[in-house]
């Protein structure tokens, strides 16, 4: 998950330089919605993509338990009607909230619920968020038959059509009750003693959108990449094409709440979310593609629900659908790039990936310069950003990059070496975590914000923030061992073999975990005798890191290793103010620990 608390950042020239080529594409072509500009085929998963999915989905067994277990998660909205998963996608019309409240405590039993601890469980209790501590849920009258009371000629809520008489807790229905209006929320929240809950506000993102529409979207995408069964692209084309219809009417800045003060830009969720979600929407429009492309029985129901509901777009041909989905997924952020600015580079790697979604490769000598000038930004020190928070958010922005870049490298042999070519500084960039790790892979210098007092990092820094592999919650996303060994591969440098050994636990089994590969069997022969040569660990020496600022100076072998290192500057992103930092590895121990975050 996205971490949740702001980092801002300011531009810098390549920043710039990415902003400049981005607006330039948007005020020329892309915002348009003429058809001879409309995505004609998938970047990624094109036919010949899918076809080897499907296959090493088939015949290796790690690839056929994801999709097993992908068919299995999708379960519940295949049990929903098409109609019913059409209404999950609510419109801008409630308030939503980031917390519940921020620094609360349950109504009920007065316990302490702050920040993100309430429980919400839409399948099970929907419209209702649950107290961690005496398990009541609230709000306590029933939202959802409110909701569905005030639903306008278009499907979307609309407070003033909606029946205020529904507004009562139901478990004490008499109207002389004290408890009658006890925990009733009508969308802007239970207020008592001047304390504001905003159940229904928080539960329309963590419940509704984050666990029934997103989820739904990327698992049901996942089910239909890795099967080929159209009943997966109609269930999911029904939501992404719903939520098209409703994303440009969200307006977190004016419509959303973080810590009970507006003005947080953002869609559904806030910003730093905002971004990750549209991103994941975009990738799920090219995975989904082929599997609407000819969807005739996802057409008559849309283009029924369309004439029904009264809405602008037909929704009658495949050429509809695209102009729908691209305009309120796709063009409408290149329009309102404020709603997904993130954590230096998210917002680029969002913006960089509608443009190829839209038109790669064919413009590709548009996108690629956008591409650069980031990567010129992220590389700029040592490899990195220069963001101190070594296994942090110096590693964050590194993580985000490898999972954009992987969508790219896995589908394009010669993609990889070309950007080398332009961005040579990328090939110290996840050399330089490997480099900073002390005793084997056992620690990092707790460097600025990272980590906790004395606390042991075994996995690569890279590795924590995205999944090191395919997983039922994260099926598609692009397998760091292949992208190490792709950088491998480029460069000839052995500890990214080592690294992706070591994060296999010293395995062979199943590498590199990707659904894109056809010779799995030949890299791990030659992952072996990579191993086999030259050990399981990568050989380092001291370093001097002078842009980052980081010494480290290592001595002794295997379990009489040690490492002292310095950071020899102060402050700075996510720095601590300390003029000098010097810390200690030995015996398997941090000896000379710092406070960390």
């Amino acid at each position: 998950m996205i971490q949740r608390i702001p980092i801002w950042n300011h531009a810098r020239p390549a920043a710039q330089i990415f902003i400049a080529c981005a607006s330039l594409l948007v005020s020329t072509a892309l915002l348009s919605a003429d058809d001879a500009q409309l995505k004609q085929h998938a970047a990624f998963y094109t036919p010949e993509h899918l076809a080897r999915i499907r296959a090493n989905a088939g015949n290796q067994a790690w690839a056929t338990k994801l999709k097993n277990d992908v068919v299995e998660a999708v379960a519940p909205w295949m049990t929903l009607s098409d109609e019913e998963l059409w209404g999950l996608m609510f419109g801008a019309t409630i308030p939503r909230s980031w917390m519940v409240w921020s620094n609360g405590h349950c109504p009920a039993c007065q316990k302490p619920v702050p920040m993100y601890t309430w429980k919400m469980e839409p399948w099970k209790t929907p419209w209702k968020t649950r107290c961690p501590h005496c398990a009541e849920l609230f709000p306590k009258n029933d939202f959802q038959a409110f909701y569905l009371s005030g639903q306008d000629e278009h499907g979307v809520f609309d407070p003033k059509r909606a029946d205020r008489k529904l507004l009562f807790n139901t478990e004490h229905p008499d109207a002389n009750d004290p408890l009658h209006r006890f925990g009733v929320d009508d969308g802007e929240g239970y207020v008592e003693d001047g304390n504001r809950w905003r159940f229904i506000g928080a539960y329309l993102i963590y419940g509704e959108f984050r666990q029934r529409i997103m989820a739904g979207i990327k698992k049901l995408s996942a089910a239909w990449v890795l099967t080929g069964d159209q009943r997966y692209a109609h269930k999911a084309g029904i939501l992404l094409d719903r939520v098209a219809d409703l994303y440009p009417t969200f307006d977190f800045a004016k419509q959303g709440y973080v810590y009970e003060t507006p003005n947080h830009n953002g869609y559904v969720s806030t910003w730093h979310d905002a971004c990750e979600e549209t991103y994941d929407l975009v990738l799920a429009y090219d995975q989904l593609f082929e599997g609407l492309r000819e969807n005739v029985a996802l057409l008559k129901f849309l283009s029924a629900q369309s004439a029904k509901y009264k809405l602008a777009n037909p929704k009658r041909s495949f050429t509809d659908l695209r102009r729908n989905i691209e305009g309120g997924i796709l063009r409408d952020p290149l329009a309102n790039m404020a709603k997904i600015h993130s954590n230096f580079p998210r917002r680029e790697c969002t913006v960089t990936m509608i443009h190829t979604v839209l038109g790669w490769p064919e413009n590709k000598a548009q996108v690629e310069p956008m591409m650069d000038a980031f990567i010129k930004q992220a590389t700029a020190v040592d490899g990195v950003t220069g963001e101190k928070g070594l296994a942090g958010y110096s590693a964050y922005t590194i993580s985000a990059l490898a999972r954009f870049l992987g969508e790219y490298v896995r589908t394009d042999r010669e993609f990889l070496k070309n950007l080398l070519q332009r961005n040579p500084r990328l090939r110290e960039t996840y050399r330089f975590f490997i480099d900073t790790h002390c005793l084997d892979g056992r620690y990092y210098p707790l460097s600025g914000d990272t980590g906790g007092f004395a606390q042991p990092m075994t996995n690569y820094a890279v590795t924590p923030m995205y999944a090191f592999h395919p997983a039922a919650e994260t099926p598609l996303i692009p397998s760091l061992p292949s992208f190490l060994w792709k950088l491998y591969q480029e460069t000839g440098d052995i500890a990214y073999v080592q690294t992706l050994h070591r994060g296999n636990e010293s395995a062979m089994g199943s590498l590199p975990f990707d659904l894109f590969t056809a010779d799995t069997k030949s890299i791990q022969r030659q992952v072996a005798r990579v191993i086999a040569e030259h050990g399981p660990n990568p050989k380092l020496d001291s370093i001097d890191k002078q842009q980052w600022h980081l010494a480290i100076l290592r001595s002794g072998q295997d379990g009489n290793g040690r490492a002292a290192w310095l950071d020899y500057d102060s402050g700075g992103a996510h720095g601590h103010h300390d003029g000098m930092n010097l810390g200690l590895f030995a015996h398997g121990l941090d000896l000379l620990p710092d406070f960390g975050y």
